[in-house]
């Protein structure tokens, strides 16, 4: 990612979120937590939110964010390099620093794998009262890759469930920062999920 940012004349900090412990996987929550420490270090006005196993293929592809929130990797190869459906919204995503907090960040909610990404398009359009963007296909093409031993997330049997409740967004993160280090170029933050005897 670095050569492929740097060859866009692009100022950028990457912030590496990642989950311990023997919960399922929260991707919205990590996406939330990584966003709160961010604005503490610095005044970010611009958020990729990123999936750590895909890779953009076309520098046309500016990781940049625009007036409304963009969907970024509308077609990655695994899927055929085709768009699923027009409500998807998940892979990479750019947000303005003030859109994300009006529409609330990720839900907190989606323990294992499925559905947060859709949940937050529909934040998109009922909080910010905005359409999502895309760039033409053939310029938001990624390769998805797979390293031995990651597995995906177990599907969350109730994430539809969810999708279609009147649950109530927030920004509020359920879970605690364990550990944060520095690195050149990129900031690691570890996160547990709270236990009840802590709250």
């Amino acid at each position: 990612m670095h050569l492929f940012l740097k060859q866009q004349k692009l100022d950028y900090t990457i912030i590496v979120v990642n989950q311990h412990g023997n919960e399922s996987f929260n991707r919205g929550a990590l996406f939330n937590v990584g966003f709160i420490e961010a604005i503490k270090l610095y005044p970010f006005t611009c958020f990729i939110f990123h999936d750590v196993d895909l890779l953009p293929e076309d520098l046309r592809n500016i990781y940049k964010c625009d007036s409304h929130p963009k969907h970024m990797s509308v077609a990655v190869d695994k899927f055929n390099y085709k768009l699923l459906y027009p409500a998807l919204f998940g892979g990479v995503t750019a947000f303005h620093t003030d859109d994300f907090i009006q529409a609330n960040g990720y839900p907190n909610v989606y323990w294992g794998w499925g559905n947060e990404d859709d949940d937050m398009y529909f934040r998109v359009i009922k909080n910010l009262k905005k359409n999502i963007t895309r760039y033409p296909i053939e310029i938001t093409r990624y390769k998805m890759i797979r390293t031995h031993g990651h597995k995906s997330g177990k599907r969350n049997p109730h994430r539809d469930t969810i999708l279609h409740s009147k649950y109530n967004y927030s920004l509020d993160v359920n879970v605690s920062l364990i550990e944060e280090s520095y690195e050149q170029i990129r900031n690691r933050l570890n996160i547990v999920k709270k236990s009840k005897k802590n709250r």
